[in-house]
């Protein structure tokens, strides 16, 4: 029972961080700026990228026109895509004018999830320090 307190207290913290405090929107705020200088540093008219926001991911999607090459690049010379993609946290780049929306992962569960491994990892350090009953001798 304790153990079960314990980790809907963990998962509480962890959806408040996210939802009311605001760092879930703050962090898909952040990350879509970057992938827009990115975009634009590229220098290609018309094309945009947005990041899931109904539910927040860290997926993006760009949209526009764009060539094989501007969007893949070729050798050495970096596409649409590897530029966004480039950009630390961002999950997945997709086009949306590709079929298949694949599956994304929301933050929110990514965030749960993080939680639940960091409590479980906590709970097993602590049983391996403290929580094994220890030997009177060497018999």
């Amino acid at each position: 029972m304790k153990f079960l307190i314990g980790l809907i207290a963990a998962l509480l913290m962890g959806w408040a961080w996210h939802g009311p405090l605001g760092h879930g929107e703050a962090l898909v705020f952040a990350l879509e700026t970057q992938a827009r200088a990115q975009v634009a540093s590229a220098g290609i008219p018309g094309v945009t990228v947005s990041l899931g926001h109904h539910p927040l991911s860290r997926a993006a999607t760009l949209s526009g026109t764009a060539n094989d090459f501007q969007r893949n690049g070729l050798g050495g010379q970096p596409g649409l895509t590897d530029l966004v993609q480039g950009v630390e946290g961002i999950s997945s780049v997709r086009w949306a004018d590709t079929p298949g929306k694949g599956f994304t992962l929301p933050l929110l569960a990514e965030t749960l999830i993080l939680v639940t491994l960091a409590y479980l990892i906590g709970l097993g350090a602590a049983w391996l320090l403290w929580g094994r009953k220890r030997r009177e001798g060497f018999a």
